[in-house]
């Protein structure tokens, strides 16, 4: 591609409202991109619908495709497919959410313990609604538009 893609810098483990400092960035920031491809997402959905095609109802490559058009290269699907299950935990039960990475945050972990600790929350969440991981997406407005990562769909039927 003609374009340089512009280097991320890289996710720290970050309490709610903290601002990453120097060349990292916060969780915050990092759920904010989901926000931003819901946006995207609308967007395509609405060329979509202009032109009389097929409606996308969930973040597919041609949603990440648009984003880089429109500019924001720092947005790519591998990212946030690695953590849309932190998305997940942080759209279903903040709290949960919260009180992990203030822990992970105090003991100095990396965000990809952090990240992996995300699990054990989700799949309580699951056992505790049927082990319908799909269903708990669905039921959600910010996560209804997101694939259940396989991963987590493992978890969810391992039990």
């Amino acid at each position: 591609e003609g374009c340089e893609r512009q280097r991320e810098h890289p996710f720290i483990v970050t309490e709610p409202g903290e601002v990453a400092r120097g060349k990292k960035n916060g969780l915050d920031y990092l759920f904010h991109l989901y926000e931003q491809c819901r946006d995207f997402l609308i967007q395509v959905q609405n060329i979509a619908k202009d032109r009389g095609e097929k409606c996308p109802t969930k973040v597919t490559n041609q949603v990440f495709r648009y984003a880089k058009k429109a500019g924001a290269s720092y947005i790519n699907k591998p990212k946030m497919r690695h953590y849309v299950h932190c998305y997940a935990l942080h759209c279903l039960d903040e709290e949960v959410s919260d009180e992990l990475r203030r822990a992970f945050k105090e003991r100095g972990e990396n965000v990809g313990a952090w990240r992996q600790a995300c699990y054990k929350p989700l799949v309580a969440i699951a056992a505790r609604q049927g082990w319908d991981i799909d269903a708990i997406f669905n039921a959600h407005p910010r996560l209804s538009i997101w694939y259940v990562p396989t991963k987590l769909r493992q978890l969810c039927h391992a039990e």
